[in-house]
């Protein structure tokens, strides 16, 4: 008798399971999700440029990769930067921010300025003169674009959950001579959102490391710029430490003359257990969180 019934009732309760799984299909594809933010580490050669879109649409771009152009050079503004925001469907860049001077992070900023309307561009002010960089501010100028210098302390607030703050260079501080003290003069910047941090630490080396260090900056991040292209002068084991990521990426040019990353860097990254993407052997990469976790993509 109980096997009569179940045979007779086994067409219903196959409909009623079907009926269940298709309501708990139903119910994930329209349960609000948890606001997302993506950071993509863009492949632009020797140098360095990311882009940040918050969970409410704002964007922020920290450099602009290189330009070559005056010796028949890339330009990495035109060539890369100004393509990828057109396809996210970028129309105007809330806040600019420009690491240091160097012409790997600052070249490609003239074809962003001249693509965009650009809300406001940040600064540390500490830069040696040069003509791209001269240059750069006269169009920040013409084009009346807000311009703020910034130091350590210094707050930028998106309002939508996403923090950006400077950890370094302190206020005070002038450059050295020489491009090791624009380098250790780079805007290094902590972005919060949720319980994810990200450290971008522009191309500073092992002054700024141990200055970070003894003046207790909070630095523990989740993921890892790593600073100056990987390069040996830099990206310490006690720095490492005190920062204790998981994931790094390493913006830098194929086969570039500088030899970055150095087999050093590269080698403390992996004994230390760290997820580490290149952008010459990965392409773009993408980091996208929730607040709560992270997942990265590359494009190759």
């Amino acid at each position: 008798m109980q096997v009569r019934e179940f045979l007779k009732n086994r067409p219903r309760a196959a409909l009623s399971l079907a009926a269940l799984v298709v309501a708990l299909v139903w119910a994930w594809a329209i349960w609000p999700r948890p606001p997302v933010m993506t950071v993509a580490f863009l492949s632009v050669g020797q140098g360095d440029a990311a882009v940040i879109r918050t969970p409410s649409g704002k964007t922020v771009l920290i450099d602009a990769g290189p330009c070559e152009t005056p010796r028949g050079g890339f330009d990495a503004g035109t060539k890369v930067v100004v393509p990828y925001l057109r396809r996210q469907g970028v129309n105007s860049i809330d806040t600019f921010i420009l690491s240091h001077a160097h012409e790997d992070h600052i070249g490609g900023a003239e074809a962003v300025l001249h693509n965009f309307r650009v809300k406001s561009v940040v600064d540390s002010g500490l830069a040696e003169p040069s003509g791209v960089y001269r240059d750069l501010l006269g169009s920040i100028r013409d084009q009346k674009i807000t311009y703020r210098r910034v130091r350590r302390g210094h707050v930028i607030d998106m309002n939508d959950g996403v923090v950006i703050e400077v950890v370094s260079p302190p206020a005070g501080l002038s450059p050295q001579e020489g491009d090791s003290g624009l380098n250790n003069t780079s805007l290094v910047l902590r972005v919060r959102y949720g319980r994810v941090r990200m450290l971008f630490a522009g191309d500073a080396e092992q002054g700024e490391e141990e200055e970070m260090l003894s003046s207790s900056e909070a630095i523990r991040c989740d993921v890892l710029k790593v600073p100056h292209h990987g390069s040996a002068q830099g990206t310490t084991s006690e720095w490492l430490a005190a920062m204790d990521p998981k994931t790094a990426i390493i913006s830098v040019g194929w086969r570039n003359q500088f030899g970055h990353p150095a087999k050093s860097t590269v080698e403390r990254l992996k004994t230390a257990g760290i997820d580490t993407y290149r952008t010459d052997q990965n392409g773009t990469v993408t980091v996208s969180t929730d607040g709560q976790r992270i997942s990265v993509k590359t494009s190759r």
